[in-house]
Formats: C-alpha cells, sequence, structure tokens
C-alpha cells in the first residue's frame, strides 16, 4: 500500500511540473520574459513615443527626426517637438519611451511614474551658456553690473550662481547695479532679453545657443566673452540635457538594439546637422507642437553653433560621477533646483 501511495505521489508530482512548465511557456509565448526575480514585459509596441524640447536638445537627435528613424526595428518611432515648458510633464506623466530632459529636471521626475521609472541613458549636451557683452568680461568684470539671466532656478541660473559662488563673487536679484555684488535681472527667455541689450537697457546677458549666435545681427556691437563651460570645471564641460528611456522599454526584447544603434549613429548625426543645417531645421520644425514659434531658423544655425551647443554622447557608465557632481552643486546653490540622485537614475 505504502508502495502504491509513493507510486500516485510520484506521478501527481509530474502531472503538476508539466503543468507549470506549460504555463510558464505560455506566458512567455505571450511576452513575458523572466529576469531573475522579476519579470518583465516584452511586447510589441503600437509606436516608439521620442519626446525632445525645441532647442539644442532638439537638435541634438535632428538626423532621428528627419529620417524617421526607427533603428531597424518594425515599429514606427514618433518624434516630437515640445516647449522648454512642457517637457517635465511629459515626463513625469510617463508619456514618451525616450525622452530628452534637463539633467536638474531629470533628477527630479524620473520616479514620477513608479511603476515604470526612467533610467539615463546618456548626457547628450555637455553646456551651450555664454556671456555677452560690448566689451572684454571676466568674471570679476560682472560685480557692478547687472546681467540679465534667462530661467531663474532653472539650468542657466543655477549653473552661473555656482560659478559665482565657486568664484567667491556676491550675487542678488535686482534691476539695478549694486557695488560688491553682481545684480541679477531675470528674463523668461532669449527672445525678451535680446531686445533689451539692443536697446542698451541691459548690457551683459547670459543666452544659450543659438541665441547667443544671432545676438550680434540683432545687436551688432555685442559678442559673447564667457563660456560657462570653461568656467564650470578644468574639462570645460557640465551635463545640460540627457536622454532618459523607461526601464521597459530599456528591458523589452523587442527595442534590445535600439539604444546601442543610437549611440553607435549618434555623434556621426551631430556631423551630419553640421553640414545639412536646413534638413537638420525643417526636421525639428516639422515635428513642432501645433503653435509653438520655431526656435531654430536656418539663418541662424550654422556649423558653428552646432559646435557651440557642446552635443556628443557621452554614455551613462561613463557619466556617473560627472551627473552627481553637477546635482549636487547645483542644489548646494538651491535646495529645491534638483533630488540628488544614486546609481539607480542610471541604465
Amino acid at each position: 500500500m505504502k508502495k502504491l501511495i509513493c507510486i500516485i505521489l510520484a506521478v501527481l508530482v509530474s502531472v503538476f511540473s508539466l503543468f507549470l512548465f506549460a504555463c510558464e511557456k505560455n506566458a512567455v509565448n505571450e511576452g513575458q520574459t523572466s529576469t531573475g526575480t522579476n519579470t518583465t514585459v516584452s511586447r510589441k509596441l503600437s509606436e516608439v513615443r521620442v519626446v525632445a524640447p525645441d532647442g539644442a536638445p532638439a537638435l541634438a537627435i535632428s538626423k532621428y527626426i528627419a529620417d524617421n528613424e526607427t533603428f531597424d526595428t518594425d515599429t514606427p518611432f514618433l518624434y516630437s517637438v515640445v516647449s522648454s515648458s512642457d517637457i517635465g510633464v511629459t515626463m513625469a506623466q510617463g508619456n514618451a519611451e525616450l525622452i530628452v530632459v534637463p539633467v536638474n529636471l531629470a533628477s527630479k521626475t524620473y520616479k514620477a511614474n513608479k511603476n515604470d521609472p526612467y533610467k539615463m541613458v546618456s548626457v547628450i549636451t555637455h553646456g551651450n551658456l555664454y556671456i555677452a557683452s560690448k566689451e572684454e568680461t571676466s568674471l570679476s568684470d560682472l560685480v557692478g553690473k547687472v546681467i540679465g539671466v534667462i530661467g531663474e532656478g532653472l539650468v542657466p541660473d543655477l549653473t552661473l550662481k555656482y560659478i559665482l559662488n565657486k568664484n567667491g563673487i556676491s550675487y542678488e536679484t535686482s534691476e539695478t547695479a549694486i557695488s560688491g555684488k553682481v545684480a541679477i535681472k531675470y528674463f523668461n527667455n532669449a527672445s525678451d532679453l535680446m531686445p533689451m541689450m539692443k536697446q542698451n537697457r541691459i548690457t551683459v546677458g547670459l543666452l544659450p545657443e543659438p541665441a547667443v549666435s544671432k545676438l550680434p545681427s540683432i545687436a551688432p556691437d555685442y559678442t559673447f566673452r564667457l563660456d560657462l563651460g570653461k568656467e564650470y570645471d578644468e574639462n570645460n564641460e557640465y551635463p545640460q540635457a540627457v536622454l532618459m528611456a523607461k526601464k521597459s522599454f530599456i528591458e523589452n526584447d523587442n527595442y534590445a538594439g535600439v539604444i546601442e544603434k543610437m549611440k553607435a549613429t549618434f555623434n556621426g548625426n551631430v556631423t551630419w546637422a553640421k553640414e545639412n543645417v536646413e534638413s537638420a531645421v525643417n526636421g525639428v520644425n516639422g515635428k513642432l507642437k501645433e503653435g509653438l514659434t520655431p526656435s531654430l531658423t536656418a539663418q541662424n544655425i550654422t556649423a558653428s553653433v552646432i559646435d557651440g551647443c557642446h552635443i556628443y554622447w557621452k554614455d551613462s557608465s561613463l557619466s556617473r560621477d560627472y551627473v552627481k557632481d553637477y546635482i549636487n552643486n547645483i542644489i548646494a546653490v538651491q535646495s529645491n533646483s534638483a533630488v540628488a540622485i544614486s546609481d539607480d537614475f542610471f541604465m
């Protein structure tokens, strides 16, 4: 009897094991891929959404946009260019598989979509901010003057303040000059600041490319004098815009080669943009959100302007300290400007 019971139990265990195997196989066939203790959905998407803010970040991916690049997948890639004020909401709501964002904003919103957080793939722009004036200007020359700054509490403002702090230079928000300090007057964007410089109501301004190269056509006496990248540290750069990808997209077998193909082609595409400015600009503007005025035109973009945007791929594996240091530096300037990040921020 005991022998019979053992035989029956063995048969039941075998049948149950086969049942589990069949279920697991069926799950894999339906797109479930086992990854250790986690299970990642690897289903084909109806489209892959790629979003970037207008300006240098969109210019960085202009060839992908112009070519409607799908990276050898059979899934359409939907490219969109939005205003810088909309990019944070897009990321926080998880409305893109791949998204280009300012690094401080990425630190704040990469976990907003808790079930499917974003990971940093690469730093793609490394500082495009310049101080423009009529005469040769050093950091110490800014003391006692009013400097027009775009983006209060954003990367331009934070980077400038970090550099002033590092050099022991005091500053204060003011519309008039202050003895012994740099007076900072804020503007919403370059389009608001440049007319004030033309009228000599502001004689020193902090501007990004391509605006700083456009300035002499509006106010011929001005040119850029200081590259904030060179003032930031000895490497002449700081992380500005980063490419983020959803965790589910990174782990989806159907798109396993996309990021490697981006990495392999990215820097060559920047060369293409310099040689095909009109096509690059038209590509970006063709995907611009309806109602937005383009910041890029074929007249204000040249190869030297693109060089001034410092666009190149720096892989997440090489960028950990680079990005963490910058985040910590701007948090020291303004505590709510970013959120300290750990290794889970990086792909």
